[in-house]
C-alpha cells in the first residue's frame, strides 16, 4: 500500500535557498516571503528556491528585494522571470 494513501502518512518536506554559494534552510515560505534558519546577512541577489516533498524536486529562481537580515523575521521574495527544471517561473 502506498505511504501516501495510509492515516496518518505525513509527507517529507524540505525547502531551501541557495545564494551565492550559501545554502539556506527554510523555515516556511509563503507568497512573496520566507522564513529562514539560521539567517545570516546579504545584500540584495538573485536566488534558486528548492522544494522537495516526498523526493520530488520543484526549483525556481526569485529575487531577494532587501537581501537577508539576520534580525529580521522574514524575508522578501520576488518570483524571477526565469525558467528551471522546463518551467516557466515567472
Amino acid at each position: 500500500m502506498d505511504p501516501r494513501h495510509t492515516p496518518g502518512y505525513s509527507a517529507e518536506v524540505r525547502m531551501s535557498l541557495a545564494v551565492n554559494g550559501h545554502v539556506f534552510s527554510i523555515a516556511a515560505m509563503s507568497p512573496g516571503r520566507v522564513v529562514l534558519r539560521d539567517a545570516i546577512d546579504h545584500p540584495p541577489a538573485e536566488g534558486e528556491i528548492t522544494l522537495s516533498i516526498d523526493g520530488v524536486r520543484q526549483q525556481w529562481r526569485v529575487h531577494l528585494i532587501d537581501g537577508i537580515v539576520a534580525r529580521r523575521e522574514y524575508t522578501p521574495i520576488r518570483r524571477a522571470s526565469s525558467e528551471i527544471n522546463g518551467q516557466s517561473a515567472g
